[in-house]
Order: C-alpha cells, then structure tokens, then sequence
C-alpha cells in the first residue's frame, strides 16, 4: 500500500514534483507537490556564501530532475540541510505545510538509509 500526501490536486496541467522513497515494507512514500509550492521553497532559502548548495544548487541551474527524471537525489544529507535552511516566514501556509512535509520525507529516508526519487512533469 502506497502512502501518498498530495499537494498536486487542484494543479493538473500544470508542472508537478513527486518525491519518494520505498520503506522496509516495500511500501512507497510519495509526496506530490505542485511547482508553485516548491518553487516557494526554493525562494526561501539563500545562496551560502559558497553560492547555492543542496537542492537550491539544482533548482538554480536548472539540472537534476529538469533534465533526467526520475532523478535519485545524490546527497540526501546535504538535500535535508539545505531544504531545512529555508525562511519559513516567507511561506504561505500551504507552502509551509509543504516545506513541512518534505523535511519529513527526507528525514524518514535518511533514518531508513533510503534514496529519495525525485519524478518532474
């Protein structure tokens, strides 16, 4: 059974993101999240002084999942840190309940040593 949280209905057509992982007991994880709130997210977290890093670096260049996807996140520690620098006072509460989501998603994978896959379309 799969569990899914869905930040994606009410979007369709437009660009959406889907972040998963598969726990121990083969179930999938799946956080879906229309563009427009990650897209918040990436605004939210600054450059550090050695220019973007983490998830930013990709959202900025507009490599990763852009180009491939699914695309497996390659740094699942540095992702988790990076998305955990945003300002969440620039979040509107739907964003915020994203950002929220997704720190737990990536937190549950690293405590299960899991990859977390991201698919864009």
């Amino acid at each position: 059974m799969d569990k899914i949280i869905d930040f994606y209905t009410g979007y369709e057509g437009e660009p959406e993101i889907i972040f998963y992982f598969e726990n121990a007991e083969d179930k999938h994880v799946q956080l879906k999240v229309w563009i427009g709130h990650f897209d918040a997210i990436m605004v939210a977290i600054e450059p550090t002084p050695n220019g973007w890093n983490g998830l930013s670096r990709y959202y900025h260049t507009d490599t990763g999942w852009v180009e491939e996807s699914p695309w497996k996140i390659p740094d699942l520690d540095e992702a988790l840190h990076n998305i955990q620098h945003a300002d969440n006072a620039k979040l509107d509460h739907t964003a915020l309940l994203v950002y929220h989501n997704l720190c737990e998603l990536l937190h549950q994978a690293k405590i299960m040593n899991q990859n977390v896959w991201i698919e864009y379309s």
